[in-house]
């Protein structure tokens, strides 16, 4: 399996940013970054979009520039105006299930509650991969879920995710360069920090 897109789900505006719904921008802006690759936004999806190669092959990152839960709109266009289709893109969202330092990748099954992912799901089916970034569970039972997804990362939390990034970044490169199974042996492995 060749993956051509890496996209992350987020929100766009300065009071999201650090925001545990934004792990996947976190993580695609530090590949980005590593790649040498600039962001350009493309008003006709939208969304930022850049370009890197790895192992001689072409790979767009986006982020769409919708809110969250209308994710699957602009990513669904990005897929159409490049004649690609859902299997030849990875998705990186935040996960509760998982604690902040910790990545899983995994195909196909339900949202899960993930409005992005929903979104994904409605727009262009299931078959996307999907990198499952941890940012723990509610801190409290009674706490609403969109008041914790839009909460800032705690301090801590944020080290762990940084600390964990280079790991993470390696996890796709290993995706992008010797496949999902060798990808899911390195991730999948890998415990939080402590």
């Amino acid at each position: 399996m060749v993956f051509s897109v890496i996209a992350a789900l987020g929100n766009p505006g300065k009071e999201y940013v650090a925001t545990r719904h934004n792990a996947g921008w976190i993580i695609l802006d530090a590949l980005a970054t590593k790649a040498g690759a600039e962001w350009k936004h493309e008003s006709r999806f939208p969304a930022a979009v850049a370009k890197t190669t790895f192992g001689g092959q072409q790979v767009f990152l986006v982020k769409p520039q919708s809110f969250m839960n209308l994710s699957g709109e602009p990513l669904a266009a990005f897929l159409h105006f490049h004649r690609l289709t859902a299997a030849d893109m990875v998705v990186l969202h935040d996960d509760i299930a998982f604690e902040p330092g910790q990545m899983r990748l995994s195909q196909g099954g339900s949202a899960a509650g993930h409005n992005g992912i929903a979104s994904c799901i409605q727009h262009f089916g299931e078959a996307f991969l999907r990198a499952r970034l941890g940012i723990g569970p509610k801190r409290h039972p009674a706490q609403d879920l969109a008041d914790h997804v839009l909460g800032k990362f705690p301090a801590e939390d944020l080290q762990r995710l940084h600390q964990a990034t280079p790991d993470f970044l390696l996890g796709l490169e290993t995706l992008l360069s010797r496949g999902l199974p060798a990808a899911q042996n390195f991730t999948n492995r890998k415990s939080p920090l402590p």
